[in-house]
């Protein structure tokens, strides 16, 4: 597994032991940017004043491109693998939440092999609902949201998801949720795109 796009493309990344956590192929997370880099073409970057103290970006983005400035928040994160590719496509900050201890502590030996910098990074060992809870009190809020469940527990993940999400959306957030091939994703969101890669289904959604 590697980074395949910006500044860090081709670092090597290390997947957590055992078959708990699925990190989504290299394939898959390429295509995934591209949809999002013509999606995102021609919009301006976010304001920094929108965005949380708490998610607040570093001086300049590592490198310029639709991603740039956006503050980021990888959901289930398992590796990092998503989170870790938007910063290196030019994200502003990222933070991961992951509640197995073993696949945080792959996810925080990653961001230390790419060399991403504290203040860009936020590992939360937390259970996903706890972590939207959390920022939506401290009004923190996200360009971009990944969410990777595994795939047998999205249904159930859903309709937390969708009570929990709105309130850490900036305007015009984008959502990506990667499910299983067949399993349709219904969150209050506009739904602009779906796309499928073999057994994974990859919905593209939109704040507005």
């Amino acid at each position: 597994m590697r980074v395949v796009g910006g500044a860090w493309r081709g670092r090597r990344l290390a997947a957590p032991r055992g078959v708990a956590t699925r990190p989504t192929s290299d394939v898959v997370r390429e295509a995934i940017f591209n949809v999002l880099a013509s999606a995102l073409a021609g919009r301006p970057s976010p304001d920094r004043h929108e965005q949380s103290a708490a998610v607040e970006p570093p001086e300049r983005a590592l490198v310029t491109g639709p991603l740039e400035g956006m503050a980021v928040l990888d959901l289930f994160a398992g590796s990092g693998a998503l989170g870790i590719e938007a910063l290196s496509r030019g994200a502003a900050s990222c933070t991961f939440v992951e509640r197995a201890p073993a696949a945080a502590r792959a996810l925080r030996d990653n961001l230390a092999r790419v060399g991403a910098r504290d203040d860009a990074t936020c590992v939360r060992v937390d259970d996903y609902r706890r972590a939207l809870k959390a920022d939506a009190a401290g009004a923190r809020l996200y360009n971009l949201v990944l969410v990777d469940a595994p795939y047998a527990s999205y249904p159930t993940v859903e309709p937390e998801l969708a009570g929990r999400l709105p309130a850490v959306l900036a305007a015009g957030a984008v959502v990506v949720v990667e499910t299983a091939r067949g399993q349709v994703v219904n969150l209050p969101l506009v739904e602009t795109s779906v796309k499928l890669y073999g057994d994974t289904r990859v919905t593209f959604c939109s704040e507005v």
